[in-house]
């Protein structure tokens, strides 16, 4: 079903409503994920299947909690998404596993003008800035008034850029291992993008289309989350496709479909102890109640047995003196 010698197991239970953003953590070996209706952050430690959840308190700017890194060399400090603002978190491994918690900072809110926007898909690029975009409020999965979001890059300093606007559902976001490229999905233009970049600068430009999902053949899937595995190819995965696809950027062909167990696939990223395991979450959002019995939906799994790895994910880089000084 998933393709010859690849296994799929589910590692954490169903019914998250959006169940997104994971990320590997190598010296913890967990993986952290979100669940941005409730506005939960969760951390699996993989080896001793422990399985923490933290509810972080909403602040004003909404109450979605849409992505999670960690903040490096402050093993208990997180960035996140907490609807439009991006905020620090301090979660301990010695908290219990359900509780919930203040941030500690807010670092920047956006888009005053469109209160219902919130944040959607964040990551850190190869010097540690953290890139997320915005979305409007959906009324359904990929049904949300077009262009009102924006992609903004958190610097080092703690600065923010805004690098696109006119963005519809920002979504998944990978570099090339030459540091050259920019990978980039907005999900309702249906297409997999490039851009050139300049790690220098953190400056994208020159935009074109690696992989049109309609042309291709993948309708209604519309591509979610995305990373890059130690090839440089990208893993993509399909809302509504119950399935992640491998897409070769050079070619731009798509090399591989695995099959998942359940049909709103959100987001992927490479794990474990050699980066060899592929972490997919999913979403019960939009699903019929039957979908919701018959499906894992809002389950995260392992796929196990792909033959590739991928490459240890980057995290928030900050200026220690910037951080003291925010911090307090």
């Amino acid at each position: 079903m998933a393709g010859e010698g690849v296994h799929v197991q589910q590692v954490a239970s169903k019914g998250l409503i959006i169940g997104e953003g994971p990320h590997w953590v190598m010296d913890r070996c967990c993986l952290l994920f979100v669940d941005i209706m409730r506005g939960e952050m969760h951390r699996l430690f993989t080896d001793t299947r422990r399985h923490q959840k933290l509810h972080v308190e909403p602040e004003g700017a909404g109450d979605s909690l849409s992505f999670v890194v960690p903040v490096k060399n402050h093993p208990d400090l997180y960035a996140v998404g907490l609807g439009r603002s991006v905020a620090l978190v301090e979660w301990l491994e010695t908290d219990p596993d359900a509780h919930t918690r203040k941030v500690k900072v807010t670092l920047h809110t956006v888009e005053s003008d469109t209160p219902t926007n919130r944040f959607n898909d964040g990551k850190c690029d190869p010097r540690g800035r953290l890139w997320a975009g915005t979305m409007a409020q959906e009324s359904a999965p990929g049904v949300l008034p077009k262009e009102k979001g924006h992609i903004f890059c958190l610097n080092n300093d703690l600065t923010l850029d805004c690098t696109m606007d006119k963005i519809s559902l920002s979504n998944g976001l990978a570099w090339s291992h030459d540091k050259k490229t920019f990978y980039y999905i907005d999900s309702m233009a249906y297409s997999v993008d490039a851009f050139d970049y300049d790690i220098g600068t953190g400056k994208i430009g020159n935009r074109r289309q690696v992989v049109d999902f309609k042309a291709v053949g993948l309708d209604p899937d519309i591509p979610d989350g995305m990373c890059i595995d130690s090839n440089g190819d990208l893993w993509v995965a399909c809302f509504y496709g119950a399935k992640v696809i491998c897409i070769d950027p050079t070619t731009r062909k798509i090399k591989r479909k695995i099959t998942m167990p359940t049909k709103n696939i959100t987001s992927v990223c490479f794990g474990g102890h050699d980066y060899s395991t592929l972490y997919v979450t999913s979403s019960s959002l939009g699903l019929t109640p039957e979908e919701v019995k018959e499906q894992p939906a809002g389950a995260t799994f392992a796929v196990t047995g792909l033959g590739v790895k991928g490459i240890a994910p980057d995290e928030f880089v900050v200026d220690e003196e910037v951080l003291k000084r925010k911090l307090g």
